[in-house]
């Protein structure tokens, strides 16, 4: 959230619902702490797939499957963990932010490649003019824009000694503003909270705006109905951190841990949010 598993998977569509309840017993496992990562691994890996066919990357329609597997295993097996390695290991961090950051940029160029071969011009235009690049795209294009959103602020966010990368920050905001354009409700507003971290996550003086993140978070928990764990641990992290507001990240860890709704998403975020109230002395002065 080997290759070879990937690969296997897709092929195979896992439409069993045996299948299904036996790989999501497997991540609950991992997930509550009851399983080790390395014994779990081919288990999240499958449900990771089972997770795109159900959400519609499958199928040769799917164009933005490439993007959202990297995208995907990179956020659940690399950056995430990465961050709780490097209390104990700082060199084996690196090299998993590393590793993180190739899986994130390769879902990136994925999508940024198939909305080329969809739009030709499409690439050039992103970085010329993002505002006559994404008016090339349609709602078909929804979700190869979310995914080409969040893979490319997800390579950016590791990616600060490549200028090459961080140049294109302001297309982060153009495909993922595209995306509540022409399909709001995609994924339950998942796209505002990508405009929320992205507004909250840039500097004053490069357009971002903390009161705009806090627009976006009210238009993500409108779609989401209060559902989404994550969205309250997004809240947490891109704002209250920054305010330095350790009563309101409190709050919003709790009503992370609040949600009722269960779900593979939501018990990952309520972990983190677990793991984070514990680290709060670091992130609060």
């Amino acid at each position: 959230m080997g290759g070879g598993q990937m690969g296997s998977g897709v092929g195979s569509g896992y439409s069993s619902i045996t299948s299904f309840s036996f790989y999501h017993s497997r991540l609950s496992a991992y997930i509550s702490g009851r399983m080790q990562p390395l014994q779990s691994r081919t288990a999240v890996v499958s449900l990771l797939t089972i997770i795109l066919l159900a959400t519609g990357c499958a199928g040769p329609q799917a164009a933005h499957r490439s993007t959202a597997v990297h995208t995907g295993y990179a956020y659940a097996f690399l950056s995430k963990r990465a961050e709780r390695v490097q209390e104990k290991n700082l060199q084996r961090a690196r090299r998993m932010y590393a590793r993180a950051r190739t899986h994130y940029v390769k879902a990136f160029e994925a999508g940024l490649a198939q909305l080329e071969e969809r739009h030709p011009g499409f690439d050039l235009s992103l970085m010329k003019n993002p505002g006559e690049a994404i008016a090339m795209t349609t709602y078909e294009d929804v979700p190869l824009l979310y995914w080409t959103a969040a893979a490319l602020g997800s390579a950016i966010g590791l990616s600060k000694d490549r200028p090459d990368m961080l140049i294109r920050t302001v297309q982060i905001g153009a495909l993922a503003h595209r995306v509540t354009e022409l399909q709001p409700d995609y994924m339950d507003g998942a796209a505002f909270e990508l405009l929320m971290i992205y507004e909250a996550s840039r500097p004053g003086m490069m357009g971002g705006s903390i009161k705009l993140a806090k627009h976006y978070y009210e238009q993500a928990l409108a779609y989401s109905k209060g559902e989404s764990a994550g969205l309250f641990v997004s809240y947490g992290e891109a704002i209250c951190v920054q305010e330095q507001d350790r009563e309101q990240f409190k709050a919003m860890m709790k009503k992370a841990l609040s949600v009722k709704k269960g779900g593979v998403m939501n018990r990952m975020a309520k972990r983190r949010a677990r793991w984070l109230l514990k680290r709060m002395d670091d992130l609060f002065l």
